[in-house]
């Protein structure tokens, strides 16, 4: 099990795909800092204020994370900032799901509002629930992995 937790493969594998979904997932969001400030703050966790900033900062981090973990450059730093984001999403998410806040669109990879039921994703995929904390929590494990397993030198 060592081994293969070690193999360049897998870590250059996870690297693209952890470093894609956050390069994706910042893009609607740079395009559109005042929608996601509404779903941040619809979150019920940050003041007005603290939304804005979120909004306007979060996304940048994303895409330059998700950037340096594919060009393979700071690649254990990125994938220390990308888990560091994953714990505070996860975080999040449980308190919003403790306190019973009903959010839509959980604003992770577009800011394009709930409107009449898409047939993609299906509803229990949508907004904060059980699913969005799993996924979650696979892309942190690939993230501390990437952080804590140093690659065979092949």
């Amino acid at each position: 099990m060592s081994e293969l937790l070690r193999a360049p493969r897998l870590h250059l594998l996870l690297r693209v795909l952890l470093g894609a979904v956050f390069v994706y997932a910042s893009l609607d969001k740079i395009a559109d800092p005042a929608g996601f400030a509404r779903i941040v703050y619809q979150w019920q966790v940050l003041g007005p204020v603290a939304s804005n900033v979120v909004a306007v900062t979060l996304p940048g981090v994303e895409l330059v994370a998700g950037l340096l973990l594919i060009v393979g450059v700071w690649k254990r730093d990125a994938a220390a900032v990308v888990a560091a984001m994953l714990v505070v999403f996860i975080a999040a998410a449980v308190f919003v799901l403790a306190r019973g806040v009903d959010v839509d669109n959980c604003g992770c990879t577009s800011v394009a509002a709930a409107g009449a039921a898409p047939s993609w994703p299906p509803e229990w995929m949508r907004g904060v629930g059980w699913f969005l904390i799993t996924r979650n929590l696979v892309m942190l494990s690939a993230a501390l992995l990437l952080v804590f397993v140093e690659p065979e030198k092949s």
